[in-house]
Order: structure tokens, then C-alpha cells, then sequence
């Protein structure tokens, strides 16, 4: 690689994206980037320690996860908490907590789900048939499977064939693929604060 080739890749961006992860504080929200193999650090605002560590649950499990790295619950998995803080999450088991992620959350289980969710991208896959009982709030939304769910968007959410909502949507835009559902009300709206903050912020 070319040296000129190298710094215009600095220049952009690649090169930091490439080594970098971008980490948001829990205390104070303050946004910075630390390198990808950390495992843990610490605010250079406010001094608060951040766990990046992954949390993987492939038993019945009471523990809080409150980390900047993924959380994954394995199909054994049982997850029983008060909140999930992470980056990413995917749930193939159980899960009883409200869920605040900075990246997306996948689902791909069956049951019912007791706590809210607030991710940037929510994702529903195929084989699932889940009742959320309280909203989702969201920027991308796609389900590909069967919900019952009240979906709050703030930008396009997507029903693919096979999927199913039950339930009332509210986003940006909304797409129906052939052979996807929506048995509830839909709501056009222009935008919506940021998913990611809770109600008292």
C-alpha cells in the first residue's frame, strides 16, 4: 500500500474506523474512541470505568450486564435482570430486563418479552413468534417473523414477507414487503428524539 494511498485512508477515516471502536460514556454520555481489542477503560471526561468485555449467557443467569461490548443469549440461555446495557445484542433464548443498546438488537426465539427496548437497529429474524409487552423504540426497524409489538421508528421500518406486526406503529416510513403484515394502526411522523435516551433525560 502506497503511502499516498495510506494517508488518504487516514484522511477519511478508514484507517481509525479500522482500529478504533467509538464508546459512549454511561455516566455522562461523553462519546470517544478507544482501540477494538480493549477490554476495558476509562472516561477522559468524567473518570468512570467502562467494561468493554463480551457477555455471552448459555444458563439461568441474574447478573447485570452494563457493558460497551455485545451481549449474547445463547438458545439455553436465561437472562433474568433489570436492564441490559451493551453495544450489540442478539437474544436466542429468554430474556426478562429492558434493554438499552448503543448498536442493534437481534432476536431470534419464541415467549414473551416483559422489557423495553432501545437500540439503534431492532431486528426480529425469521422463526420467531414473540410478544413484547412494552414499546420498542428504534431507528431501523425489520421484522421477519411473527410479533405482537407497539414499534416506535424514527426511521424506516420494514415488515418482510413472512413477517407479522400486532400492533401499532409510529416511524418515518413504513414498507410492506408481499406476504408481510401490519394488524394495527400506522403513524407517519417526521422524527423523534434519540431512541437511546431514557425518559428522564
Amino acid at each position: 500500500m502506497s503511502v499516498t494511498t495510506l494517508q488518504r485512508m487516514k484522511e477519511q477515516g478508514i484507517y481509525r474506523n479500522a482500529y478504533f471502536k467509538d464508546v459512549d460514556c454511561f455516566e455522562c454520555r461523553h462519546q470517544f474512541k478507544v482501540g477494538k481489542s480493549s477490554r476495558s477503560t476509562n472516561c477522559p471526561q468524567c473518570g468512570a470505568p467502562i467494561s468493554m468485555e463480551e457477555v455471552e449467557i448459555n444458563m439461568n443467569s441474574t447478573q447485570k450486564v452494563k457493558t460497551r461490548g455485545d451481549a449474547l443469549i445463547r438458545k439455553r440461555g436465561y437472562l433474568a435482570t433489570d436492564q441490559v446495557l451493551c453495544r450489540d445484542l442478539r437474544c436466542q433464548g429468554v430474556l426478562e430486563g429492558d434493554v438499552q443498546a448503543t448498536g442493534a438488537v437481534f432476536f431470534r426465539t419464541t415467549g414473551t418479552f416483559l422489557g423495553e427496548i432501545r437500540c439503534r437497529r431492532f431486528v426480529v429474524e425469521k422463526g420467531s413468534q414473540i410478544v413484547f409487552m412494552k414499546p420498542i423504540y428504534a431507528e431501523e426497524v425489520c421484522i421477519q417473523a411473527k410479533i405482537t409489538a407497539t414499534i416506535f421508528c424514527t426511521g424506516q421500518l420494514v415488515i418482510a414477507t413472512g413477517g407479522a406486526v400486532n400492533g401499532d406503529v409510529t416511524a418515518r416510513s413504513v414498507s410492506i414487503e408481499p406476504g408481510g403484515e401490519l394488524n394495527g394502526a400506522m403513524n407517519i411522523v417526521r422524527g423523534q428524539p434519540d431512541v437511546l435516551k431514557t425518559a428522564e433525560s
